[in-house]
């Protein structure tokens, strides 16, 4: 996706004389390409992850990374999951709470990188995509706390399941 991608369409009232039913602008994304079949398993093992990265649990968002792949090579799991256990510590204190989640996911991923951690190209998509649209959402609103939305959305009972419904309808093979 890139700025060429993204329309804002109004649609034009059929009465330009009445004001009252004013419709909304819609958001339209041209050429999605970018697609990905979850497992059952998959969807599973990334609802942890993000359920972890929202706790700050640095210790279940890498144990939940390293599950992301079927066939793991990392060469050292233990050091890994140290690792980011202690990066998660630090963007929990005060210091390490300026730091933007997206900026937190970005440092986790250069560690699957150094760490040689295997995730599975769907996966891998939908994890990007998630921080492309983080990053259009921060464009576009720097004051909203995602990381506060991701909270709700996680833990509240009602809204946990329907988030597992969604990503479960959107994300079926």
């Amino acid at each position: 996706m890139h700025p060429g991608n993204i329309l804002v369409r109004i649609a034009q009232p059929r009465n330009p004389n009445n004001t009252l039913l004013k419709s909304r602008p819609h958001v339209v994304f041209l050429d999605v390409g970018m697609t990905a079949e979850l497992s059952s398993n998959d969807r599973v093992n990334l609802l942890e992850f993000f359920k972890a990265v929202a706790r700050r649990d640095g210790r279940t968002a890498a144990e939940s990374t390293l599950k992301l792949s079927k066939q793991q090579n990392c060469p050292n799991p233990k050091v890994f999951i140290e690792e980011v256990e202690r990066a998660f510590s630090f963007w929990g204190t005060p210091e390490g709470d300026v730091i933007h989640p997206a900026d937190c996911m970005h440092q986790l991923l250069e560690q699957v990188r150094r760490h040689k951690v295997n995730i599975d190209g769907n996966v891998c998509t939908v994890m990007v995509t998630t921080l492309v649209l983080e990053g259009w959402q921060r464009k576009l609103d720097p004051d909203y706390n995602v990381m506060k939305t991701l909270q709700t959305l996680l833990f509240k009972e009602d809204w946990a399941k329907s988030l597992q419904y969604t990503i479960e309808g959107l994300m079926a093979p």
